[in-house]
Parts: structure tokens; sequence; C-alpha cells
């Protein structure tokens, strides 16, 4: 009873066997009907497939259908008696059921309307002669098909892969992978199981043993409990009495020898360094960064350049470095991330077993599942051996084991171009647009409008022989500078970009295989143009309001400042007409004559003074004049003029006069002089003359304008 379930899993792991190598298309694959009349290979590898009237064509994974209008084909009088196909160049593309003719273009992956007008009777008659009758299946092709019992054959052949593609009446296609080698399998009391199982060393209550390279062994006991074991005196030597942080490790895994001082232990729920030398713990490198992911660690091997490869339950890591300086690395594109063994082959090439089948982790990734033969079942924890012949050998759950030859599982793999089966642009495909041209590597897109900016592109490289071994990476240049990967074995992918702004675009794809050499670049070019009020000439239209309205700015800040500057400028215009006044007032009314009353400035109140003392150096001197003056103050008559017109209003004449006068005056009121002795003294000739000239000023006589003076 304890054997049925191991027994049923047999029983699917040899139907998988069994089947390994084909692949079965049909209706649910997207292909019109199950009745497949014609299969031909395009230029680019796609595959197009006649289902009894309509058409499909391959895309890596699927299929998708072509539409056309049938009442533009060319009408066949008397009927054929069976399907043809015959190529007009590498581009044209003739095909004929019972009743029509059709004419496909494989550079637009489309149907041609109006065929008639591209008929001649040359071609017409070529194109319904037996010459362009689609083969039926040769004797070689009709073995394969009969070993692998499929029924009601239509159509076979051959593509670029050396694939078979067999069609037929009522279940679609049958898909024949190219031969290769095949892994084997091993089952039940198969000894390779118990040598793969026993990789890890376990033995009763041991866990694990590990060689260090002083000679000891360190080892594992009841989970968590180390010690070294002396091989040449036998003796064991317990770790965990002196190191009671072990028991915080539920179960310790196994352990990985770094030099000749540090061992990375590894349990499932952490992992640290363990000093052979001092017997002493430290932190494991990058633990921080791996147990994002997982604290549960698997399985490690140090490899033959002297890196440290990790896996966890949930990923890959890769650790360069020694010392506390490691840079880590989470490898990504592995059919299944829960990592339970690795082995390494002759070449030194890094495998590991998965919760998933088998992968290869060195030099490229490459998933091995079921298309080459592999059970896509758990491998079992630390249970993968290299054997002396070369094989490697990974032991599974359920008395099972495959062993294969790494150089014959994965052989000289070439990369491959890759095709753009189609893009989807705001969820509606291009596959047939007119502007969508897939059979160079070069091609472009026309211009795209600003809402079109939702862009899905689908690729592949049509490998039907080992989808799962391709691997993608793709950018979009004027968006990225990095490249993004896809891998996921379908044989197709998809790079989706949403809400792109308004640019000029390159999408650019490549695909590798397992010789990890990327194939040539498949390229497409696009614009998406930006709307109406964000193209040059609204831009050069917004540029211009945007200079309209800074010169308007500054139009109107150099008009207000110069408004405020004309208003300043009268406010002193009107201050200095005041002070002008004021200054003339106090000459005219005082008898005293103070510079800084009768000027209105530091200037004007200096050359006042300076006036003021050459008057009084020559007051008594009648002689003294106008020209005089203007010589003492170093300035011309003319100057001098307009100076004093301007400060006072009168002449240079005038000002000497009047500073004589109030001369005077003070000599009146502050002196017993005589009238005659005053007029003497401010250069009056004549007593006469001087009361005149006094009178007219002040308004009195001399002697009257002392008399009051002297009655107070």
């Amino acid at each position: 009873m304890m054997r049925k379930p191991t027994a049923i899993l047999v029983a699917i792991l040899f139907l998988t066997v069994m089947v390994h190598g084909q692949e079965h298309w049909s209706a649910t694959d997207g292909l019109p009907t199950g009745e497949v009349r014609q299969i031909v290979e395009l230029p680019n590898g796609q595959m197009l497939v006649n289902c009894e009237g309509v058409f499909c064509l391959s895309n890596g994974r699927s299929f998708d259908v072509v539409p056309f209008d049938q009442s533009r084909t060319y009408p066949l009088t008397p009927f054929a008696d069976n399907y043809g196909q015959l190529w007009q160049g590498d581009t044209l593309l003739w095909l004929r059921d019972f009743y029509r003719i059709f004419l496909f273009d494989a550079h637009r992956r489309a149907f041609l309307p109006d065929v008639g007008q591209h008929l001649t009777d040359a071609l017409l008659q070529r194109i319904t002669s037996d010459a362009a009758t689609t083969p039926l299946p040769t004797p070689s092709q009709f073995k394969i098909i009969d070993s692998i019992h499929v029924r009601d054959v239509t159509i076979a052949t051959t593509d670029r892969q050396g694939g078979l593609w067999i069609g037929t009446r009522t279940n679609g296609i049958v898909y024949q992978r190219p031969r290769c080698a095949m892994p084997e399998l091993h089952l039940d009391s198969d000894t390779l199981i118990g040598l793969a199982r026993g990789a890890t060393r376990r033995v009763g209550q041991t866990t694990f043993v590990v060689p260090l390279p002083d000679g000891r062994i360190l080892r594992c006991d009841s989970l968590c409990h180390l010690s070294y074991f002396l091989p040449d005196r036998q003796k064991l030597q317990p770790l965990t009495p002196q190191l009671p942080v072990l028991l915080n490790y539920r179960i310790l895994v196994g352990a990985c020898p770094i030099d000749s001082q540090w061992t990375a232990v590894y349990s499932q729920n952490g992992a640290f360094m363990l000093d052979t030398q001092a017997d002493t713990l430290a932190p494991f490198p990058c633990a921080q960064e791996i147990e994002r992911y997982s604290n549960k660690y698997n399985c490690m091997l140090k490899d033959d350049d002297g890196q440290l490869w990790i896996g966890t339950q949930n990923g890959l890591f890769n650790l360069k470095g020694e010392g506390s300086r490691y840079l880590c690395q989470h490898l990504e594109g592995l059919a299944n991330n829960c990592i339970r063994s690795f082995v390494k082959d002759r070449e030194g090439h890094l495998w590991a077993g998965t919760s998933y089948g088998v992968s290869r982790i060195t030099p490229s990734i490459v998933n091995l599942g079921i298309d080459d033969g592999f059970p896509t079942t758990a491998m079992m924890d630390r249970a993968a051996l290299l054997l002396d012949d070369g094989r490697l050998v990974f032991a599974a759950g359920g008395d099972l084991a495959v062993s294969f030859r790494p150089d014959e599982i994965i052989g000289d793999e070439k990369s491959m171009p890759v095709v753009i089966t189609d893009i989807t642009i705001n969820g509606e495909s291009m596959l047939h647009d007119p502007r969508f041209t897939l059979q160079t590597p070069h091609f472009a897109l026309d211009a795209l409008p600003h809402t079109h900016n939702y862009l899905t592109f689908h690729f592949s490289t049509l490998n039907y022989a080992s989808p799962s071994h391709d691997r993608y990476r793709y950018r979009l240049q004027g968006l990225e500078t990095e490249w993004n990967t896809c891998n996921d074995g379908s044989g197709l992918c998809a790079a989706t970009y949403k809400a792109l702004p308004p640019g000029s675009y390159t999408f650019e794809v490549q695909a590798a295989t397992a010789t990890d050499d990327w194939g040539p670049t498949t390229e497409m070019s696009f614009t998406i143009r930006p709307p109406w009020w964000l193209t040059w000439w609204m831009k050069i239209v917004y540029s211009l309001a945007v200079l309209v309205a800074l010169l308007g700015i500054i139009n109107l800040y150099l008009k207000r400042k110069r408004e405020k500057m004309e208003r300043e400028n009268d406010d002193r215009v009107n201050r200095l007409f005041e002070l002008r006044e004021e200054a003339r007032h106090q000459f005219a009314e005082s008898a005293n004559i103070a510079p800084d009353k009768i000027s209105v400035n530091a200037e004007e109140e200096e050359l006042v003074a300076l006036m003021l003392k050459a008057i009084e150096a020559h007051i008594d001197d009648e002689q003294y004049n106008a020209d005089l003056l203007a010589r003492d103050v170093a300035m011309s008559r003319a100057s001098l003029y307009k100076k004093l017109q301007t400060m006072l209003g009168i002449t240079p004449t005038d000002f000497i006069r009047n500073v004589r006068l109030k001369r005077a005056a003070q000599l009146l009121a502050e002196t017993q002089l005589s009238i005659g002795e005053i007029a003497d003294r401010v250069g009056f000739v004549t007593a006469r003359n001087f009361s005149a000239s006094f009178k007219k000023m002040f308004g009195v006589l001399p002697s009257d304008y002392r008399a009051p003076k002297e009655n107070q």
C-alpha cells in the first residue's frame, strides 16, 4: 500500500518520457479548427497554417488568425483536386485550396486583395499545376509519424530546426522536436538513486560530515550539535558545550569550507561563519540581504573561481569577495526559486536541483524541463553528484533519480534572431496593420497620436525545438538605458510600456540560448506625436506670447518707473522751488546774510561764503565790481551771473550792492558811526547815493532806520 503513490508517480513520469519531444496544438491554442490542410514556413520562421480555408500564424507559443476577405480571392474553375503552394520570390506566397487562389505577403503578413490583378496566364498555369501541389509526407517523415502513432495525417513539413510539423484531419497539429539526447530515469532499486541520496552523507543521527582543509572533519549530530572528528586519532571534539548559541538553530543543514580558517554553516533558520581555528562564530556575510527573501538555507557550494553560491527556499544568491567584503547578487530566471541542491560538472559549470526540475546556473541559466525529457518534480535536498563517467545525477522523491551528460543535453545551440510577432497599441493588435512589417530586424511604425501611448511588444525566436532555453533582454531607447530580462520558458515574451510621453523611441530586443551569446538585435522605431498644444508651432506661439507678455511687463515696469521718477523729480523741483523762494525771501528780508539760509545745497553754500568773503575784503572799495568778484571766486562773469540768477534772481552787481547795504544796516544798528562814515566804509562814493540806495532796499532812510533802534 505504501508503494502505490510511488508507482503512480513512476507511471506519470514514464508517460512524460513517452511523449517527450512532442507538442500538440489544437483549437485551444488558437488554431481556427482542428482540420489542418497546409503548413508553410515563412522566411522569418513563422508557420502559416491553413485550416480548411481559415489561416493562422504561429507566434512561438500559440496561433493568431490572419483575417482576409474571401470575396476578393481568385475563384477556380474547374475546381482543384488538391491544396497547393508556390513561392514567387521570398515575399509572395501563392496558396490554393479546392475552390480559390490566395496571395499572401510574407513581409506584411497579410493577404493581398484583388488577386486576379497579380495573376498572369503563365503564373496561373504554374499555380494550378501538379508542381505547386502541397507535397505529401516523405517516407522518412512517415516513419516518424508511425513511430509516434499519429493518425489522419494531411500534411508534414520540416522546419529550419529539423522539427517535424504534422497536420491532421481533425486533431490539429502534432510537433515532433528534433532528435536529441535525453536524460535517463532511474527507478526503485537503481543503485544511482542511493548514491545521489547519499551525497549528503547522512548516517543515522548524523546530519552531515564535511572535510576541512586541515584534515579534520566537521560533523553535525542530533540536528544542531557540532563537533570535530580527528581521523588520525579517531577522536570526537564537541563544539556545542563551548558554543551554546548553536542551540538557537533548529536544524543545521550543512557546511561549506571557505578557506583554511572559516567555514560557512547554514541552517533552516539562518547561517553563520565558524572560525575553525579559534572555535568562535561570526555573522554570515550579506545575511541581512539574503534573508529578506528567506532564512531557510538549503545548500551552499564554492566554485572553482572562489565564488560562493547559496541556495535558499526562495532564491539563488552569489557572493564574490573575501574577508568581510562581499558583493551579493540575487539571481533570477530559474524555473523555480526553491534551490535544493548544487553540483559541478566536469567543465566546472554549476547545476542546481530545484522544486521544479533541474537548471544550469553557469555560465548562463538554462532551465531543463519536459521539453528536455526532465521530470518537472521537486529534487531532493543536497542529493546530487557527479559520476566518474561525467554524468550528473539528481535524486527526486519517490525512489526516482535522473542522470544525464551535460554536453549532450545542452549542445552547441546558436542564438536566434528575435521576431516581433505582434504589437498592441491601447489594447488593439497591429498584427495585420499594413504599417507593421516584421520581416527585417529594423523597421518602423508611423507616428502615433499622443493618445496611443500604451504599447505592448510580443516577441519570440520561434524556437519550437527548445523554447525553454531561450532568454531575452529588451529595452526602449528614449526611455531606458538598462536592459530588462524575460525568461519564462514558454517561447513567447512580452514587454509593456504605459503612458509613454511624446517623443522618439526605438524598441530593442535580443535573445540568447545556452551559449550565453546574445544574438542580433531586432529594432522597431516609432514616434509618439505630441498633442496640438505641445507641438513645435504651438511652442513658438507660447514663446512669442511669453515674449510679448515679458515685453509688456518690462514696458509697464519702465513706464511706472518713469512716472515715479517724474513724480520724484516734480517733488524735487517743487521742493527746490520752495527752497529758492525761501532763500530769496531770507536774502531780501534779513539784514544778516547767512550762507546756509540763502542756498539750497552745499555747493551753493560754499559759493555764497566765498562771495561774501571776497566782498567783505573789498567792501570799502567802490571800484570792486562783478568782474572782480567773478575772478575772486574763480568763475567767469557769465557763469556767476547765471548762478546768481538761479539762486536769488539777481545779478552779481546787485548782490555786491545788497551785501554793502546789509553791512551798512548792521553798522547803523550796532555802531554810532555817522551815516557818511558808514557810506564810506561800505564803498559808496557819496552819502546821498548811499541814502537813496538804502531807502530803496529797506524802505527808509538810514537815519530813520537807526532812529527806532535808538529809542528802544
